[in-house]
């Protein structure tokens, strides 16, 4: 006779090991004892026992969150708290607990009560107030509601031990009196300013229903603008709005040589890439990030890059506008414009002025105080004038009033850039307008004087200056003349004076436009090319019998190409006769101990 002993044993288990249970068959016989038993019981029994468990794997916490935090309403006492379960399953609210600040926890309710997933569950502090407010909506009224801080509070909600939800706000992040802070998104963060707004709805909330300000998403953030530090080491990227963290990958960005070497949210909607060489780009193409509802874009956008010496150039100067309220003629702003010659964006942000020192050596530097948003595109126009009302958005531009006839929107890639009147300060005396960065580094510099303007023009008010050619130098006074456009001025656009541009001509010496009348074209471009960089050049014109008449350049250049202006007049500044002129062109390399001399013809003519 023979009898069978089942052994089980089940070993320690940690959270992420398997549970199992191992059984072993003993049999005891008279003559042989308690002994293992055969191996084919053996192997039937560890067959079924490995797969018994012997503890249940803990449950996932409810997906339940808050919604909606009616704080501080009218009367005070109808506090209420909305929970939204956000997940595919039923939850029993009575394993949920709730406190405020203080967490001082209490059940959710204390009996079981369920929310149905995708279902709204609203906590009130007093039912009958709340019952009159919002008189279809079913509610519950948990013992002890912990009564809500208009200071700013904190709600916290738990399953067992486990925090499932949290929300700490402040009456800052409310733009209504009296109306409940709303969830924007159910998936984004619970602690994130973005996502809370004040309801819209003209009950003041929206218990037990879709929150007022909820509005479905279907488009993916889109990149705004994005910027290249001074380092030209790191980039600034500017969403349409808060990303998803968990979509931001080095690989989502391409466009410079090599992928960032590091990524940092700076808000919802900002992100700096970090990068370990120069960057030469032009573009930036962004793949794969994500918005809080899963909405992923795809888009590529211009680099806009800190402006290095000479990326900008000031074309016009807006220093003594018409500012008379009884001449049935709109006021005019002041303003500079610049314009962008280079073929990448430049950035304008954290540019300064400072104008030309006084007796004292003291001299105003003004920050302009232009935000990331503002860049000027490539052979693009940036205007930035001085805003009289520049906290009224309802307020018509005064630049638009002043320019009518002028259609900035319709313009090619103008930036306008309204600031405050306290931010420009052109003087009407002789001034100087220097650009330049936050680090001091300057990008244009204009030393401007009133006698600029044409010497026909009697009263100069309302008249900008107007630069003609962007190559000659600044500093030129044949380079600058009255606006001719009848309404004072051209920001936005190409200036109204000035030659047309002149093609590029392969001769080393050319003239352009020849003829010429100085009193329509204001002047002719003198162009040039040099086989070496100079060291000196003058440039000077004679007439038929061989006389000279001007002398229009001598100065030391940097660069073996460029072009000068002449106005048409002599050294004694009188406007010379019609003809034909000579314009010889001598340059010299000391270093080389080579010179050129190169000559053309232009014609002076008068208007018919």
């Amino acid at each position: 006779m023979s009898a069978f002993l089942v052994l089980c044993c089940a070993p320690r288990l940690t959270s992420d090991t398997m549970p199992f249970t191992m059984c072993f068959l003993l049999r005891y016989t008279p003559l042989h004892g308690l002994q293992l038993g055969g191996l084919p019981y053996v192997a039937v029994f560890l067959v079924v026992c490995l797969t018994m468990p012997t503890r249940i794997a803990a449950q996932a916490p409810p997906d339940v969150i808050v919604n909606e935090i009616m704080y501080a309403p009218q009367p005070s006492q109808n506090e209420y708290i909305e929970l939204y379960n956000r997940s595919d399953a039923d939850v029993d609210l009575s394993e949920l607990s709730y406190a405020n600040g203080y967490r001082e926890f209490a059940p959710v309710a204390d009996s079981s009560v369920v929310l149905q997933a995708g279902g709204y569950a609203v906590l009130v502090r007093t039912p009958s107030q709340f019952e009159a407010a919002f008189p279809d909506v079913p509610y519950l009224a948990p013992d002890g509601f912990r009564a809500l801080r208009n200071s700013g509070d904190t709600m916290v909600l738990r399953y067992d031990e486990t925090a499932i939800d949290e929300v700490t706000y402040t009456p800052s992040w409310s733009t209504r009196d009296d109306a409940a802070l709303e969830r924007v998104e159910p998936n984004a963060p619970s602690q994130a300013r973005f996502n809370w707004q004040s309801a819209t709805a003209s009950a003041g909330g929206t218990p037990g229903s879709q929150n007022s300000v909820f509005t479905p998403d279907s488009i993916p953030p889109e990149p705004l603008f994005a910027q290249v530090d001074a380092d030209a080491q790191r980039i600034t990227l500017t969403f349409t709005e808060p990303l998803n963290p968990a979509s931001l990958a080095s690989a989502s960005f391409t466009g410079p040589e090599r992928a960032p070497v590091s990524i940092e949210q700076e808000d919802a909607s900002t992100v700096r890439l970090f990068y370990t060489e120069t960057l030469r780009a032009e573009t930036l193409t962004v793949r794969g990030i994500r918005d809080w509802q899963g909405n992923t874009t795809e888009a590529t956008l211009p680099l806009s890059y800190a402006p290095q010496q000479g990326d900008l150039v000031v074309t016009e100067i807006m220093y003594r506008p018409l500012s008379d309220d009884f001449d049935d003629r709109p006021n005019q702003p002041e303003y500079f414009e610049v314009v962008n010659p280079t073929e990448r964006w430049i950035s304008l942000q954290g540019l300064f002025t400072t104008n030309r020192p006084r007796d004292t050596g003291e001299a105003d530097t003004l920050d302009l105080g232009i935000g990331t948003e503002h860049v000027a595109p490539s052979g693009g126009y940036a205007v930035v004038y001085a805003e009289p009302n520049p906290d009224n958005d309802a307020a018509p531009a005064t630049l638009d009033r002043a320019f009518p006839t002028q259609d900035l929107s319709a313009a090619a890639d103008p930036t306008v850039v309204a600031v405050p009147r306290s931010r420009l300060g052109l003087r009407v005396q002789p001034d100087r307008l220097r650009l330049h960065r936050a680090d001091g580094i300057p990008i244009a510099t204009v030393d401007y004087t009133p006698d600029w303007h044409a010497s026909g023009v009697q009263d100069t008010r309302g008249l900008s200056l107007e630069r003609i050619s962007l190559t000659a130098p600044a500093a030129n006074a044949m380079n600058w003349t009255s606006s001719a456009h009848p309404e004072g001025g051209t920001p936005g656009f190409p200036n109204s004076v000035g030659p047309p541009p002149a093609e590029v001509s392969t001769a080393r010496v050319s003239a352009d436009p020849s003829p010429f009348a100085p009193e329509v074209d204001q002047a002719t471009r003198i162009q040039y090319a040099l086989p070496f960089p100079p060291d000196w050049v003058q440039l000077r014109i004679f007439d038929a019998h061989g006389r000279p008449v001007r002398t229009v350049e001598e100065t030391v250049l940097s660069g073996p190409e460029g072009e000068v202006l002449w106005d048409g007049r002599n050294d004694a500044g009188r406007i010379v006769r019609i003809g034909i002129y000579v314009v010889l062109m001598e340059a010299q390399n000391w270093a080389e101990g080579t010179s050129t001399q190169h000559r053309t013809t232009v014609v002076v003519a008068r208007p018919l």
